[in-house]
């Protein structure tokens, strides 16, 4: 069974979108996204159309904050806590990954918890990590919701995460043992991966390495899930599970 992404994309979409329109009609307030992109990366720049795309779909105005020639760490800092308090602003979002000579860790603790979007904050993630409520990397939301939406049971399950960055591996296992799966962590320096991922009912991939998981270390009939997206020498995109149809 493949688990295509697309019905669960609409579903959250037409949820966020009958969100936005109580808001509207309740309170008389469009929520408002301010997208910050500094520099140039190719990569990233369609990152940000897809989520103004889809924050259009549903009724989220989107400011932009556009710094294709960059701006110095100082400049964001200031750019930043100006949205914090634009009370017209309700969600911040700073594209990453950020140019070299930018600290992605100040300039995300420079963002308003409450208004940060990605989950990013140092709070936010502390709340994660202690199981109270806050705003979640949507990456690791998304892997849950797809898990959901096709019924898979993660109570008691054996989920292996590959990856431990922040974005995605860390809190995804926080998002794991939240639902009482039993998880185990590795990465690219893992000893005898295979020996892992073999174990898994559930294996979530996010290592940022093109196939680096081949048919042979997954069981029959665990479930699988591929956050990677890896862009090749001859041009094409491949995940870092080894996808044969």
């Amino acid at each position: 069974m493949i688990l295509h992404g697309k019905p669960v994309q609409e579903r959250v979409l037409a949820e966020v979108k009958a969100g936005v329109d109580r808001l509207t009609q309740t309170r008389g307030v469009t929520p408002t996204l301010a997208v910050v992109l500094i520099g140039e990366d190719p990569a990233s720049q369609v990152y940000v159309r897809g989520k103004k795309r889809a924050a259009d779909s549903v009724g989220i105005a989107t400011r932009d904050h556009l710094h294709p020639q960059g701006i110095s760490q100082q400049e964001l800092d200031g750019l930043l806590r100006s949205l914090n308090a634009d009370r017209g602003v309700h969600g911040i979002l700073l594209q990453l990954p950020l140019p070299k000579g930018l600290d992605e860790t100040v300039a995300l603790a420079a963002i308003d918890p409450d208004k940060d979007v990605d989950g990013l904050h140092p709070t936010n993630l502390g709340r994660l990590l202690a199981g109270e409520r806050g705003t979640v990397p949507c990456t690791p939301a998304g892997c849950l919701a797809i898990l959901d939406h096709y019924g898979v049971k993660l109570e008691g399950a054996e989920a292996v995460v590959v990856g431990r960055s922040r974005l995605v591996g860390k809190p995804l296992a926080q998002l794991l043992l939240a639902r009482h799966a039993t998880v185990t962590m590795c990465h690219t320096r893992t000893r005898d991966l295979a020996e892992h991922t073999r174990r898994a009912d559930v294996l979530c991939v996010a290592a940022g390495r093109p196939r680096m998981i081949t048919g042979d270390m997954v069981k029959e009939g665990a479930w699988v899930i591929d956050v990677g997206v890896n862009r090749l020498d001859t041009g094409r995109l491949a995940g870092d599970v080894d996808f044969v149809v």
